[in-house]
């Protein structure tokens, strides 16, 4: 249903809404980081990534915790990824 939304605002805020009521599946995860990425919005982007990568690290999925974390850095500006000197 959130994935039918056009506008990108309204879209992180339904998304918002599902996830503080605990329905936030992997797919609206996925689409609220699409949402984001797709307008540039930083700060949701890194916000949406950090519950990804929660609920990665949550299942046990290392090499996704792992890849979220390396997104996670890019964003954020670090050279060379989470695991430069």
């Amino acid at each position: 249903a959130v994935a039918g939304i056009d506008d990108p605002l309204t879209r992180l805020v339904a998304a918002g809404v599902l996830l503080r009521g605990g329905r936030a599946s992997p797919a609206l995860l996925t689409s609220a980081v699409e949402a984001a990425s797709d307008q540039g919005w930083r700060r949701p982007l890194l916000a949406w990534l950090g519950v990804q990568a929660m609920r990665a690290e949550q299942a046990g999925d290392v090499q996704e915790t792992q890849r979220i974390r390396r997104r996670i850095a890019l964003a954020q500006g670090a050279p060379g990824g989470a695991n430069s000197p």
